[in-house]
């Protein structure tokens, strides 16, 4: 039998969920499929920070310097191994492009201000909904431990100071009032106010509930296999569960989506990049303050009762095996920053993948072969910061208002 909805959200992490909450809130009753369950990507394990004063993207100005080491180098924070896949070089080549400095800034730019907005609206779900997510405001605190680590961090400070950002920038007894466990490895720090954290899989559990309370269905361990279309219109999707008629349908299924779309002649630059995470028993004077540890790229988050170390990328597409050797300098990197050990008690050892663009920018866009299909996808390392405004703009962009953020290349066609 077909089942009938109004709007069809596939994927159920953060984008998906945000998206279907503000799709209730307009008067939809959305249906949501995942191939897992809700929150059982990227958005379970992630680092959980909400970045809008101190996130770069990964396409920096001069980083075709440092491409061989990412390509060679299994043990560097970024590991980029070449690839026999034509994407792969595709999307090397728009990520090239995208360093240079006008784009970069106007990407950096971009993501500051859709951040700060999705904080706003952090505190306006955490606090409407009553959601028990561990959502802390003090800040984050950036770390390091080598001269040329500080002295980049510096450099980070003031880029982001230049575009409205609040930056601290800390000596080593600055930053040793904050977090008095810091080793004497830690050299100086800087301390972004304006950004959060948060417990990544309770507040989208939470939203999902919710959502699903006011009208909302979610679908988990369901596949979708294949759409048919009317024209420029998708009338049908096949799932694993069933077939359902739509009016519109909303693709928020991460680094999924390349391949996805690939599938379906949809050019989505959006490659996977793998992530892991550790997440142990809080120690007991651990301060409510997330830290981001500089030169090995490792996030630290306390989430309640349970702190969480997340970091490395590693553009290995979606093979799922985990590198040992990788997660053991995760844990050697908080020895070194905290004299910690996540291996010790851990309650869970994780790898996800994030949807990385060329341009670290998300695509949120209509399908330019579908007028019905609205895809919401390629938030890098930095879902859940954007999950909020993003879940916003799907909503409007579905209603046929304007989202306030045209300006804002959030399109295709921007990687031409």
């Amino acid at each position: 039998m077909t089942q009938q909805c109004d709007i069809l959200v596939i994927g159920a992490g953060v984008i998906g969920v945000c998206a279907t909450h503000f799709l209730v809130e307009a008067g939809y009753a959305p249906l949501v499929v995942d191939r897992g369950g809700i929150c059982a990507g990227a958005s379970h394990g992630n680092a959980g920070l909400i970045v809008p004063s101190s996130w770069t993207p990964l396409g920096y100005p001069g980083v075709a310097q440092d491409l061989w080491k990412w390509m060679t180098d299994r043990t560097a924070p970024t590991f980029m191994p070449p690839s026999c896949e034509l994407r792969f070089w595709r999307w090397l080549a728009r990520f090239l492009r995208a360093s240079d400095p006008p784009r970069y800034q106007r990407s950096l730019e971009a993501l500051q201000r859709l951040s700060a907005r999705s904080v706003d609206l952090y505190r306006e779900l955490v606090t409407s909904r009553a959601l028990d997510c561990a959502f802390g405001t003090r800040g984050v605190l950036h770390l390091s431990t080598t001269p040329d680590g500080f002295r980049q961090d510096m450099r980070h400070a003031l880029q982001h100071r230049g575009i409205g950002a609040d930056a601290v920038i800390l000596d080593r007894q600055g930053v040793q009032e904050l977090m008095p466990a810091i080793t004497e490895a830690v050299r100086g720090g800087v301390l972004y106010p304006g950004d959060a954290c948060i417990a990544p899989a309770a507040f989208v559990q939470g939203l999902a509930d919710q959502a699903r309370l006011r009208g909302a269905r979610f679908w988990e361990q369901t596949e979708v296999l294949q759409w048919e279309a009317d024209g420029d219109r998708i009338r049908t999707v096949h799932t694993t569960r069933g077939t359902v008629a739509c009016q519109q349908v909303v693709m928020a299924t991460g680094a999924w989506s390349g391949r996805l779309g690939q599938a379906w002649g949809l050019d989505i630059p959006v490659e996977p990049a793998k992530g892991y995470s550790y997440t142990v028993p809080r120690p007991a004077d651990f301060p409510d303050m997330a830290l981001s540890l500089n030169e090995p790229g490792v996030s630290v988050n306390p989430m309640g009762d349970w702190l969480r170390v997340a970091g490395t990328l590693e553009f290995t597409g979606l093979d799922d095996s985990l590198y040992v050797d990788r997660a053991e300098r995760m844990a050697a990197a908080t020895q070194t920053f905290l004299g910690l050990d996540p291996r010790a008690g851990a309650l869970e050892i994780w790898r996800g993948w994030r949807p990385m663009t060329p341009d670290g920018v998300p695509v949120i866009t209509w399908s330019p072969q579908y007028a019905n299909l609205l895809i919401a996808t390629g938030h890098n390392k930095i879902g859940m910061t954007l999950g909020p405004v993003t879940g916003e703009i799907v909503a409007r962009m579905i209603q046929g208002e304007t989202t306030g953020w045209e300006p804002i290349r959030l399109d295709l066609n921007r990687f031409d």
